[in-house]
């Protein structure tokens, strides 16, 4: 992923209060933006994964057949 997709995308998810974006000094003494999950981002990442997880038995169901 390339920084012309990244920003806008981290951008999305602050909007929706799934992070939260903090200004701190990085390891490097330069000045940078951390992103953290906050409880809402970890209620959707449990959903997401969720959603995932059927997504992948549902397709792994069809391609079984296929693999004997």
């Amino acid at each position: 992923m390339d920084t012309g997709s990244l920003y806008p995308a981290l951008h999305r998810l602050e909007k929706q209060k799934w992070i939260k974006a903090e200004w701190k000094t990085s390891e490097n003494n330069q000045r940078a933006k951390f992103y953290r999950l906050t409880a809402t981002g970890k209620k959707q990442l449990s959903k997401e994964r969720s959603k995932w997880a059927q997504l992948s038995d549902a397709i792994a169901g069809v391609l079984s057949p296929f693999e004997r």
